[in-house]
Order: structure tokens, then sequence, then C-alpha cells
């Protein structure tokens, strides 16, 4: 389960950490993308882009950002 103490979990293929998981999550990108993610454990994940970086740069790092929204899926 992603339960960490900030609320904010780092790593570098988010679809590992979650294929696993339920619940919805906000996933950004090392460019900047910011992504709604639903998981059903066993099932599915549908992945909608909610936002895109004003300016692309190159990203310095490839480590993604992962943030639970909502722990029950309907």
């Amino acid at each position: 389960m992603i339960n960490p103490v900030n609320g904010v979990i780092e790593v570098d293929n988010p679809a590992e950490v979650l294929r696993n998981q339920d619940g919805v999550f906000e996933v950004t990108s090392p460019y900047g993308h910011v992504f709604q993610v639903v998981c059903r454990r066993g099932i599915r994940m549908s992945v909608r882009e909610i936002s895109e970086p004003q300016r692309v740069q190159p990203a310095e790092t490839s480590i993604w950002r992962i943030r639970r929204i909502a722990r029950a899926v309907a």
C-alpha cells in the first residue's frame, strides 16, 4: 500500500508501483506532466492527463512522484 508519511512517494517506474493498488492517484512525470491514475487491483489501470507543463525542459532525473487522492474506487 502507498501510505507515505508526507503523502508523496518518488519512484523510477510508476506502473510497477501502482499495478497492485486500489484507489485514485496523482502521478507527476519528471517533465512536469500530471496524470490522474485510477487503479483496481488485478483488473485495470486507467490514466488521464490533467495538466501539461508550461515549458518542457529536459528532466534532470527520471523520478516520478505519486500521491494518493482517494482510497475507494467506485
